[in-house]
């Protein structure tokens, strides 16, 4: 089968070279956003693109049941004839199951998504819930508590609550408090814990998928340099990186997210080092080129099957 060899040759070709090309593409991250998306982008068409040829490659296999030799001009016309009843009972049984596998993998990979968010939201709304027991307001959204320890990380709720350690407040002077502060708001308004518990969650159902385990580690990173790019603009990249620097190796909850806790040395080298104007122009392009190039694949793929290019061979 045509159709379905080309769309197994992409999902090799980037569980292959992916990770690798992915990560060396997004080292400079001058461009966090766009990285996030090629990283998605990859998984997500992988993803499809399996599910799709597996599904494409039993019903062909069905339909050829009583004769290998044929030769279809369309895979879609093949399967309608086949789920008709035209192949005979036996493909007909086949081209079900094969459906059914596709559709239940689909399932599967959504409740476990489903699961993983579930569990972040019911956890974060209870410790926001908590916090703001034990702790007292300072500001619309910051709950200071009670500890030992200089820490300061976000959690999603209903409000959310920024917490911040009294030993953190000692710590930090006002403009390095203000741009950690920042950089926990610029997490919250970009819903940055459903993403990081969307790609744990996938983490989870494809254990043994390296390009899922890479792109979860990656997207955890890069949001956090999105949260920084957000708190540097307005407070500044010096009293960010000192605050980043003076929590440093603090202990966050499990759904919590934390200025210090994620790729502290990288983010503080790209802080006292920001990539120069030409160089994320630079990213900026070949990131979106790799996002095109991944999404345009398969659907060309489709396209071209669904013209009578590619065909559906025995």
């Amino acid at each position: 089968m045509t159709v379905a060899a080309a769309l197994l040759l992409y999902v090799v070709g980037v569980l292959a070279i992916g990770p690798k090309l992915l990560t060396h593409i997004t080292a400079d991250a001058g461009a966090p956003r766009l990285a996030i998306a090629a990283w998605t982008t990859a998984v997500l068409t992988v993803i499809a693109c399996s599910i799709a040829a597996i599904a494409m490659l039993l019903i062909e296999a069905a339909g050829h049941w009583d004769s290998p030799d044929a030769l279809l001009v369309s895979c879609l016309e093949r399967l309608r004839a086949i789920l008709v009843g035209h192949a005979g009972w036996p493909a007909r049984i086949v081209a079900t199951v094969a459906l059914a596998i596709a559709a239940g993998s689909l399932v599967a990979v959504a409740m476990r998504l489903g699961r993983a968010l579930r569990s972040m939201r019911t956890h974060t709304f209870a410790h926001a819930d908590a916090v703001r027991l034990v702790g007292r307001s300072y500001g619309n959204d910051v709950v200071v508590i009670d500890a030992s320890e200089a820490a300061a990380y976000c959690v999603a709720g209903r409000p959310p609550a920024i917490v911040v350690t009294t030993a953190a407040l000692a710590a930090l002077d006002q403009t390095q408090l203000a741009a950690v502060v920042a950089h926990e708001r610029a997490h919250l308004d970009g819903r940055h814990a459903y993403v990081v518990a969307a790609a744990r969650g996938l983490t989870a159902a494809l254990p043994r998928c390296g390009l899922v385990a890479s792109a979860a580690s990656q997207i955890s990173s890069l949001l956090e340099m999105c949260a920084d790019d957000a708190a540097a603009r307005r407070h500044g990249r010096q009293p960010l990186l000192a605050g980043l620097l003076t929590l440093s190796g603090a202990a966050t909850p499990a759904h919590g997210m934390a200025a210090a806790n994620i790729a502290v040395l990288a983010r503080a080298e790209r802080l006292s080092d920001p990539p120069r104007r030409f160089a994320r122009i630079q990213s900026q392009i070949t990131l979106s080129g790799a996002v095109a190039a991944m999404a345009a694949t398969p659907l060309a793929i489709v396209t071209l099957s669904l013209s009578g290019v590619l065909i559906c061979i025995a």
